[in-house]
């Protein structure tokens, strides 16, 4: 458990520190490793709860630049989203659910890091923002990560990048509080791994140690430079579930 708790804690303070200043780290660095840890699915059920604490905290500190009128349509999409990836979990499990993960998480980082120049959508589009929360909803509960498809979404409409970070914070928080309730009706119960309350106070210290470092960090190092480095980790997170899945499966 001690190995748990170490891998688990180097994780949250890592995606917190990232998610302080991309919108995006929790889910994309801690949801693998957890997933590896604990199981697939106690792993994104632990990444959600303490991605709401994260997002909550994040969301409060840049609440006077959020855009409350996309955050509405997003949070809508989301809501659809949610509910057919909580039977999918259901469905799925062990090391196909691993195995699914994995690609998951790498399909949707590769269509983030797509060059969206020749894509133009309007800022305005309600049924683009309600799609892409769709998509957010469905990934934020099946595998613990959400902001790939809000980042597709700001790169086409050509979003101000700092303005989608603050309102991406209260998404990603509505989105894993969901996750929760969505998963707490359809399977009566949460898995959590079992893990020890002391491990959940500690790593939820971690979070706030994280975002402070994360200010810190902020007007010192290139945001596209962390998004960067969230990219790869959660990228290699990924492949470590993809061949942990595909060990399982052929032993």
């Amino acid at each position: 458990m001690i190995t748990v708790a170490l891998v688990l804690l180097v994780a949250v303070l890592v995606g917190a520190i990232l998610q302080r200043i991309t919108g995006m780290g929790l889910g994309l660095v801690a949801g693998p490793v957890l997933s590896v840890a604990l199981g697939p699915a106690a792993g994104v059920t632990v990444v959600n709860g303490l991605s709401v604490v994260n997002a909550a905290n994040n969301a409060w500190a840049v609440r006077a630049r959020t855009d409350w009128h996309r955050f509405r349509f997003l949070i809508g999409g989301l809501v659809v989203g949610s509910v057919p990836a909580a039977f999918v979990v259901t469905a799925i499990d062990g090391p196909w659910l691993l195995v699914t993960v994995g690609l998951l998480v790498m399909a949707a980082l590769g269509v983030s890091m797509l060059n969206t120049e020749k894509l133009r959508v309007s800022e305005e589009s309600r049924t683009a923002m309600i799609v892409t929360g769709v998509a957010g909803g469905f990934m934020s509960t099946l595998v613990g990560i959400a902001a790939p498809a809000f980042t597709i979404y700001a790169r086409i409409t050509r979003w101000d990048y700092r303005d989608f970070v603050a309102t991406l914070h209260p998404v990603i928080l509505v989105a894993n509080l969901l996750s929760f309730v969505v998963k707490l009706i359809v399977l009566t119960h949460i898995d959590t791994g079992d893990l020890p309350v002391w491990i959940w106070v500690v790593a939820l210290v971690t979070i706030f140690v994280g975002a402070w470092f994360g200010d810190r960090l902020n007007d010192r190092m290139s945001s596209e430079g962390m998004r960067r480095l969230a990219t790869l980790l959660a990228f290699a997170g990924a492949a470590t579930l993809l061949i942990q899945g595909i060990v399982q499966l052929v032993s």
